[in-house]
């Protein structure tokens, strides 16, 4: 016999991942229009404590249809992450990635 308290336990567990799984659809939709968005690569600038960082070669997601830009909040915390770092207003966004992917190589 299972407890009430493991079939609570999957329950839920179960309704998390449905719920992830439908917001993983909608996050490559546009959220104006609802078209597929496509994968580009694009220049940004991102605002932070007053300092303007300029970011080139930026991956980002695009709509076919209405042409509006999305660029994930997590890539707009690593330009900012990066520029701090290198100690510049612009930077290569790519570049930086690429920098960073050998330096954790090189540690292992």
């Amino acid at each position: 016999m299972i407890c009430d308290a493991f079939r609570g336990w999957r329950k839920d567990t179960r309704t998390e991942n449905l719920n992830l799984k439908v917001r993983d659809i909608y996050m490559f939709r546009c959220s104006k229009c609802k078209k597929w968005l496509k994968g580009i690569t694009t220049e940004t600038d991102v605002v932070c404590n007053g300092i303007t960082y300029h970011a080139t070669n930026v991956p980002a997601k695009i709509c076919p249809e209405c042409g509006e830009i999305t660029i994930h909040e997590i890539i707009q915390e690593r330009i900012v992450q990066y520029a701090t770092q290198r100690n510049k207003i612009s930077i290569d966004y790519a570049e930086c990635e690429n920098e960073e992917s050998v330096a954790s190589q090189s540690i292992l």
